[in-house]
């Protein structure tokens, strides 16, 4: 089995965020609770680090299956067959045309739509986190920090939104606009 440890990186960093994100937010939250956590042994502490770490790269590949899903295969969902098929279409188009050109279009594309997959899975993270943390903040009797900790959870979830729309749009754009209008006039 030939496997590449820069898909446990890239799976592994949504999760990691996602829980980095929640755990603060539970731990002040909660904290008689976890002061139990504080009574363990300090390799029953490990485990659980261990344990979180592991979850985080299974956790970051459902973010990203999430993001691909909701954010590309839902929204066509709506397309007839005859669009997709056209799509598909033009991605052969396209990668026929990588073939038999230079090296750089094909790491171009690679590394735009690396970035927004990379930044979508992070996203996802974070507004599932956002999701959590205002169900939370709303059901149950919340303090100043919580709240606090929500806007800071807001303004970075923000952040990504755009930082995924630009990133999807370049994509967009250099598949669009430069590879296949370039396949199609050769």
């Amino acid at each position: 089995m030939n496997f590449d440890t820069k898909y446990l990186i890239r799976w592994g960093i949504p999760g990691w965020i996602m829980i980095l994100t929640l755990f603060p937010y539970f731990f002040v939250t909660y904290i008689e609770s976890f002061k139990k956590i504080f009574e363990l042994s300090a390799v029953d502490i490990l485990t659980i680090g261990a344990a979180l770490t592991f979850l985080g790269v299974p956790l970051g590949y459902v973010l990203n299956q999430v993001h691909h899903t909701v954010l590309w295969v839902i929204p066509r969902i709506r397309w007839k067959r005859k669009k997709w098929d056209e799509y598909f279409k033009q991605e052969v188009l396209v990668d026929k045309k990588m073939l038999t050109n230079d090296n750089f279009d094909k790491e171009r594309y690679r590394y735009l739509l690396s970035k927004k997959h990379e930044i979508g899975g992070v996203t996802a993270s974070f507004v599932i986190s956002w999701l959590i943390i205002i169900i939370i903040n709303i059901s149950y009797n919340s303090t100043l920090w919580s709240w606090i900790y929500f806007g800071v959870v807001s303004f970075l979830t923000a952040l990504f939104l755009i930082s995924r729309d630009y990133s999807s749009r370049n994509v967009h754009y250099y598949f669009y606009e430069y590879l296949l209008e370039e396949s199609k006039s050769r």
